[in-house]
């Protein structure tokens, strides 16, 4: 960081300081004791939402049989429910109010919950943040996914392409969609910039919030459809 970038975090930090996301306290973005009350969901099926632990050599959160010709998600995790107040608070001032320090929160509290749950992911896959438009990342100037990717990559050891999924349609924000629009919102609404890249590799989509799962399905979609072996999708929350 830059000495006029941490000066300028200095006067951020005594104008408008840091309170946690649960109770309040001054000082810090998540205390260790709200951390602690969070209830971590276990990992369960992309579609029909029934559980599915790590055993017998099935990947925790594999989309179970009876599911698997109705999605291109292959596995999923998903470990707090975005009802959770401290958890909704966090994303949302990380993407509304600009709050950057939530993304490495958010990112840890991932890698916390991919290791007490035994949630294997391959050392050779990629780690692929769900894009946004451009347009919307310059307006928004930043994307949240890639931001928590950040420090989720970096904790697991996996390496993160920013540049191999592309949005390419302008789509209306989910949250703010019916649920039978979201289904048809981000129809085409992905390209992939290099197919050699995705080619037989397995593919790790994150992103901040799971809802219909619209979003995560159509970019495994056109992933598979590009030669991928196998995508993943992980998200803060649902």
């Amino acid at each position: 960081m830059s000495r006029i970038a941490r000066a300028k975090r200095f006067f951020l930090d005594l104008l408008f300081p840091l309170h946690c996301a649960g109770c309040g306290k001054e000082g810090m973005g998540f205390c260790d004791t709200c951390q602690a009350l969070l209830t971590l969901i276990p990992p369960s099926c992309f579609v029909c939402k029934k559980l599915v632990p790590g055993i017998h050599g099935v990947p925790a959160g594999r989309t179970c049989m009876s599911c698997r010709k109705k999605s291109n998600i292959y596995s999923f995790f998903s470990p707090f429910f975005y009802d959770s107040a401290a958890v909704r608070t966090l994303i949302h001032d990380l993407k509304y109010r600009h709050i950057g320090d939530n993304a490495a929160i958010l990112g840890a509290m991932l890698y916390r919950a991919i290791a007490y749950h035994g949630v294997v992911l391959s050392q050779h896959a990629l780690l692929v943040p769900i894009p946004l438009h451009k347009a919307r990342e310059r307006v928004r100037g930043f994307n949240q996914a890639h931001l928590i990717a950040q420090t989720l990559g970096a904790k697991i050891g996996i390496p993160i392409a920013s540049d191999i999924l592309l949005k390419t349609k302008k789509t209306p924000a989910q949250m703010a969609l019916r649920r039978e629009v979201r289904l048809t919102n981000v129809a085409g609404a992905f390209a992939v910039s290099d197919t050699a890249e995705v080619r037989n590799r397995t593919i790790i989509l994150l992103d901040d919030v799971k809802t219909t799962g619209a979003t995560l399905e159509e970019a495994a979609k056109t992933l598979k459809s590009a030669g991928a072996k196998r995508v993943w999708a992980i998200t803060v929350a649902h």
